[in-house]
């Protein structure tokens, strides 16, 4: 009887024993389970702070970026091309908010933006505070010029027709010439792009020179653009759209008639594509002819 008896308390320490290790396994097994939910949660939520955070600096930027405004119209072009990549930023940052390695990457590419922007205000400063000072000297060399005509009245006219009789001063030329592609979103809204996706229509804009010894008359001014690969981009392949530039038969893209009165004038020309057909990928050409000549010339690329 009493060997049975220390039998059954030896099997009873064995099965407590044997209780107390597996609730003490199953412990740190809860507790280890508990810690990771905890990790993750954690993570979580410093990934949704970031992303608000990130979001209000976004609003914030996008907000400076559209009080940006300036009449020149190449800079202007520049502002709305970068517009376009801060829109794409918040598409981006809405898609990968809850990706903490996405979120930090476009947090870069927003602190570059706001640098863009400071850069863009003093250059809008300068052009402004350069602007005035053009005016300025506008009415200070009309003054001096008034003055010395009274004086000199006699001289000017001799000047004059000694110019008149030079044939090469008669030439017009093309100034602050750029070219770029437009979007147009509804009737009458227009912005610049550089995707070639995007574009619907490709301009030019500059200023035709003033030049007091040009004959006033009617002009044709001829748009060429040259797309990748030596495409000339035209409505059709007729005669009706050539014209003689620098002594050959040549296709246009678009023409304006205008009369040129002697004064310096700013327009524009574009080309609209045909149909649903997207503008290449690549560097254009742009080519500007008045009389017979090329007037100036640049190039833009379309990404």
């Amino acid at each position: 009887m009493e060997t049975q008896g220390n039998q059954g308390k030896k099997l009873f320490m064995v099965i407590s024993a044997v209780l107390f290790l597996l609730s003490a396994f199953l412990g740190w097994k809860l507790y280890n389970i508990s810690a990771e939910k905890a990790t993750v949660y954690i993570e979580k939520v410093k990934v949704e702070t970031d992303f608000e955070a990130v979001k209000s600096d976004f609003e914030e930027v996008k907000k400076a970026y559209d009080e940006l405004n300036t009449d020149n119209k190449q800079l202007q072009s520049e502002l709305d091309a970068k517009k376009e990549e801060i829109e794409d930023l918040g598409i981006q940052l809405e898609k990968y908010k809850g990706d903490a390695a996405m979120v930090k990457k476009l947090k870069r590419e927003l602190d570059t933006i706001r640098a863009l922007i400071k850069s863009y205000l003093h250059d809008i400063d300068s052009l402004q505070q350069a602007n005035i000072g053009l005016q300025n000297e506008n009415v200070q060399v009309k003054t001096d010029l008034k003055t010395e005509k009274g004086k000199n009245e006699q001289l000017v006219q001799e000047k004059n027709s000694l110019t008149e009789k030079v044939d090469l001063g008669s030439k017009l030329k093309a100034y602050q010439l750029f070219a770029d592609a437009i979007n147009v979103k509804g009737s009458d809204k227009e912005v610049t792009t550089t995707k070639a996706r995007r574009a619907d229509k490709i301009r030019a804009c500059f200023t035709l020179s003033e030049n007091k010894i040009a004959k006033k008359e009617n002009k044709t001014v001829y748009l060429k653009v040259t797309a990748p690969g030596d495409e000339v981009l035209v409505t059709s392949t007729d005669d009706g759209n050539t014209f003689s530039g620098d002594g050959i038969k040549q296709y246009f893209s678009a023409k304006k008639d205008i009369f040129y009165e002697q004064d310096a004038k700013e327009m524009c020309l574009a080309f609209t594509k045909k149909g649903n057909v997207d503008f290449k990928q690549g560097k254009y050409k742009v080519e500007v002819f008045v009389d017979g000549v090329t007037i100036g010339t640049t190039s833009f690329e379309l990404k």
